[in-house]
């Protein structure tokens, strides 16, 4: 029977660390994903007028109360995407949902219809 050299156990230790840093290492692959969208309109408005054009455009109200009294919650839509037009339906300076709305634009519909 052959011994081990004491040391032994620290060798197992490094080529552990040396394979886990490896893996963890960040990869140098560039991504990029394109998208053209042809025809798209942006439309800025305030928020009674965007009610109003959601309401003419899909027939559902702009606003909906859910729950009880005590755990109510209200649902405003503060833009929309019509995908029929390819039209943008949101208030300027609001990123947020101007952004969310362009990825509708792009990707298409990513969440249940109500």
């Amino acid at each position: 029977m052959t011994s081990r050299p004491r040391f032994w156990p620290i060798i197992n230790v490094l080529v552990l660390v040396l394979t886990v840093s490896a893996c963890s290492l960040p990869h140098q692959r560039t991504y990029q994903e394109t998208h053209e969208i042809a025809s798209l309109t942006v439309v800025f408005m305030n928020e009674e007028s965007l009610r109003e054009k959601y309401e003419m455009l899909s027939g559902h109200a702009s606003v909906q109360f859910s729950g009880l009294a005590a755990s109510s919650t209200v649902k405003t839509v503060r833009g929309f995407f019509d995908f029929a037009t390819n039209t943008i339906y949101c208030p300027k300076m609001n990123f947020e949902v101007c952004g969310h709305e362009l990825h509708h634009a792009i990707i298409g519909r990513f969440h249940p219809d109500n």
